[in-house]
C-alpha cells in the first residue's frame, strides 16, 4: 500500500520538476471529460498548426469552465485562456486556471457596485447627470459606466464635474430610461432613480501578456462573446478578440499569425453522460494591410477591428447552431429528427443538418408554407406529450399486444437486472449525486441573479457538477476504503488480510465506478423504450395510429419543402436519392454498376456536407 501512494507522489514529482504540469492535469481532465460525458465528436482538428502563435476564438460559451478544457484536451497544443480574475481567485478553479497557464482579466462587470444617492437627468441638456446624495468626485471617473436598474439604460461618464454633476457621452434613450430619472416623490421633487457604477479597467496588461505570449510563439485562447451564458444564439461579439491579432502583429511585422474559429456544440449540455461536438473552423489568417490600418489608429484603427471582428464571427457562425430563441430551436430540432429519421446519423452528421435546417429557418421562416409546416410541428409535438413518447419512439407503437407483452417483461427483467447490479455503487455514490445536484443548483440561481444575459443559468450546471465530483469523489475513495480496513478487523480477519481487502478496495472501487456508468447507459436505453410498449399494451393498436399517420404525412411535407425550397437558400444543392440496400443488390446480381446509376450521396447527407464542409 505504501509502495502505491509512493508511487503516485514520484509520478507528480516527476511531472513538476520537468515542467510538465500542464501534461498532467490535461490527461487528468481529459480521462474526467470522457466519464462525464457520454460522446465527445471532434472535427477539424487537423486544420490547427503544429506551431507558432494561435489565437483560438471559441464560440459559444455555454459551458462555462468546461468549454476551455474541451478545447484543451482536444487541440494537442498548449492553450492558455484568457479568464476572469474573479474566478482565479476561487481555490478550486484559481488551481486548474494556473495549471492551464491562464491569464486573468479583471472584467468591469465584476467589479460592478451600487452608486450612492440617486441621480436624475437635467431637464435643458440631457448629458447633464444630477444627484441627490451623490459622491460622483470619489465614486467616478472618466469612461465609468452608469447603468440604470432593470436595463433601463447605461451612459459612458466623460466628465465628472462635482459630487453632484457628471456629464456623459451619449443621452440615456428609451421611454424606460426617461421614467427612471424624471421620478418625483411625494413632494414633488425630482429624485430620479438608483443606479450602478461599472468603472474603467484599464486593460494593457492583458493585452501586453497576450501579445508576449505570441511573440514566443505560443497558442492563445479567448471566448469573443465574454462570459458564459444559456442563451440559443450567439452573443454579439466583443472587439478583443481582433484587437489582440492586430496588436500582436503590428508589435513584430514578421509574426505568422493564425486565428482558428471554434464551434462548440452540447446536447443537452447540463446533463451528466450528456453530447458534445468541438469543430475546429479554417484558419484564418490577419492580411497585412488590416495591420496597417490598425496602426494609422483612429477611424482607421476601429474599421480595422471592425473587418477582423466581422470574419472571425461569420466564420464562428457556420460552426455553430444558431435560432433566435428556444422555441424555433425546438421547432428545428423536431424537424432535422423527422427528416432524417431513418438515417442512421453520429452527433457529427445530426448536427451538421441541424445547421442546414437553421440556415434555412431563418432564411425562409416568412414564407407562407414554412409558417405553416411550422405549426403543424408544434401540433405534432402537443401530440407526442398527450401520449408520453418521443418522436423516435413512434414507430414503436405499432407492436401487437402480443409481443409487447413479450418485450415488455423482457426489457423490465434486463432493467430490473442492471439496478440491481449498479445498486451498490449508486449507494456509495449518494453523497456525490446529492451534492452535485445541489451545489449546482444553487450556483444555477446565483449565476442567473448576477448577469443580464442569462436565461436560467443552466451554462454553469455542468461545470459545478464537475467540479463537486472531482472534490466528493477523492475523500469517498479514501474514507471507502478506510472503512473497508476497519470492517475487516471488526470481523477477525487478520491484519494481513483486512490490509489486503483494503487494497482490493482501492482499487476496483473506482473501476466499478465506471464500469456502473456504462451499465447505467444501457439501462437509461432500456428504460426509455418502455413508454412505447406501454402504450401498445394500454390500447388498441389502432388508437395510435393516428400519432403514427400524422408523423408520416409531417414527414412527407418536411421532405417535400426541402426539395421545393432548399435550392433557393442553397443554389449548390443537388437532391439525390441513394437507392435502397434491395436495389442495389438486386443491381449487383444483375451485373449493374449501381455507382453509375445513382449518387454517391444522397440529399441529407449533402445538406449535412454543404453546410460544413471539410
Amino acid at each position: 500500500m505504501y509502495e502505491f501512494w509512493i508511487l503516485i507522489v514520484f509520478c507528480i514529482l516527476w511531472f513538476v520538476v520537468l515542467g510538465n504540469v500542464y501534461s498532467l492535469f490535461r490527461l487528468f481532465m481529459r480521462f474526467a471529460l470522457n466519464v462525464f460525458f457520454r460522446d465527445i465528436k471532434i472535427r477539424g482538428s487537423y486544420k490547427i498548426p503544429e506551431k507558432g502563435p494561435v489565437i483560438f476564438a471559441v464560440a459559444p460559451h455555454a459551458n462555462q469552465f468546461i468549454d476551455p478544457l474541451m478545447l484543451i484536451v482536444s487541440c494537442n497544443r498548449d492553450v492558455g485562456f484568457l479568464m476572469a480574475k474573479k474566478s482565479m481567485d476561487k481555490f478550486w478553479i484559481g488551481m486548474f486556471g494556473r495549471a492551464f497557464h491562464s491569464i486573468p482579466v479583471e472584467r468591469p462587470q465584476d467589479l460592478a457596485f451600487s452608486g450612492k444617492g440617486t441621480i436624475y437627468v437635467d431637464k435643458q441638456d440631457p448629458h447633464i447627470i444630477h444627484g441627490h446624495g451623490t459622491v460622483f468626485s470619489q465614486q467616478l471617473q472618466p469612461r465609468s459606466v452608469l447603468t440604470l436598474p432593470k436595463g433601463a439604460g447605461t451612459a459612458e461618464v466623460v466628465q465628472v464635474i462635482s459630487d453632484f454633476t457628471c456629464r456623459i457621452k451619449r443621452a440615456f434613450e428609451g421611454d424606460q430610461a426617461e421614467t427612471a430619472l424624471i421620478h418625483v416623490d411625494e413632494k414633488g421633487q425630482q429624485v430620479g432613480s438608483s443606479y450602478k457604477i461599472t468603472p474603467y479597467v484599464n486593460q494593457s496588461n492583458m493585452f501586453n501578456e497576450v501579445t508576449r505570449r505570441l511573440h514566443l510563439g505560443a497558442a492563445v485562447g479567448i471566448f469573443p462573446e465574454g462570459g458564459s451564458h444559456d442563451r440559443p444564439e450567439m452573443l454579439p461579439l466583443k472587439p478583443g478578440v481582433a484587437m489582440m491579432a492586430l496588436q500582436a502583429m503590428e508589435t513584430n511585422p514578421d509574426m505568422d499569425l493564425t486565428i482558428i474559429p471554434v464551434g462548440l456544440n452540447y446536447f443537452n449540455a447540463d446533463r451528466f453522460r450528456s453530447r458534445a461536438v468541438i469543430e475546429y473552423g479554417d484558419p484564418i489568417k490577419v492580411p497585412r494591410e488590416l495591420v496597417i490600418k490598425y496602426a494609422n489608429g483612429g477611424s482607421d484603427k476601429r474599421d480595422a477591428v471592425g473587418i477582423l471582428l466581422s470574419t472571425t464571427e461569420v466564420a464562428l457562425k457556420q460552426l455553430t447552431l444558431q435560432a433566435p430563441d428556444f422555441e424555433t430551436l425546438m421547432i428545428i430540432q423536431a424537424a432535422r429528427r423527422l427528416y432524417a429519421a431513418e438515417r442512421k446519423l453520429d452527433i457529427d452528421g445530426d448536427l451538421r443538418v441541424s445547421r442546414r435546417f437553421a440556415h434555412a429557418f431563418t432564411a425562409m421562416r416568412d414564407r407562407p408554407e414554412v409558417q405553416s409546416l411550422i405549426e403543424e410541428v408544434r401540433y405534432y409535438n402537443r401530440m407526442l406529450n398527450l401520449y408520453g413518447v418521443r418522436d423516435h419512439q413512434v414507430k414503436n407503437t405499432s407492436v401487437s399486444p402480443g409481443r409487447a407483452v413479450g418485450l415488455l417483461i423482457y426489457r423490465t427483467i434486463q432493467l430490473v437486472m442492471i439496478v440491481l447490479l449498479a445498486s451498490p455503487m449508486l449507494v456509495l455514490g449518494a453523497p456525490l449525486l446529492y451534492l452535485a445536484k445541489r451545489v449546482s443548483k444553487q450556483k444555477m440561481v446565483e449565476a442567473k441573479e448576477g448577469s443580464s444575459v442569462k436565461i436560467a443559468g443552466k451554462d454553469v450546471v455542468s461545470t459545478w457538477k464537475l467540479l463537486t465530483s472531482l472534490f466528493v469523489i477523492p475523500i469517498l475513495w479514501i474514507t471507502y476504503t478506510l472503512l473497508t480496513l476497519v470492517i475487516s478487523r471488526l470481523l477477525g480477519y487478520s491484519t494481513f488480510m483486512s490490509y489486503v481487502h483494503m487494497f482490493a478496495f482501492f482499487v476496483l472501487y473506482p473501476v466499478l465506478g465506471y464500469a456502473t456508468i456504462l451499465v447505467g447507459d444501457i439501462g437509461i436505453d432500456i428504460a426509455k423504450s418502455l413508454p412505447p410498449l406501454m402504450v401498445s399494451l394500454g390500447n388498441v393498436v389502432s388508437s395510435s395510429e393516428p400519432l403514427r399517420e400524422l408523423r408520416r404525412k409531417l414527414k412527407d411535407n418536411i421532405e417535400k419543402l426541402v426539395k421545393d425550397l432548399g435550392p433557393e437558400v442553397f443554389p449548390e444543392l443537388e437532391l439525390k436519392r441513394r437507392p435502397s440496400a434491395n436495389a442495389v443488390l438486386s443491381m449487383m446480381h444483375r451485373g449493374v454498376d449501381a455507382s453509375t446509376q445513382y449518387d454517391e450521396v444522397d440529399e441529407w447527407q449533402a445538406m449535412a456536407d454543404q453546410l460544413t464542409p471539410e
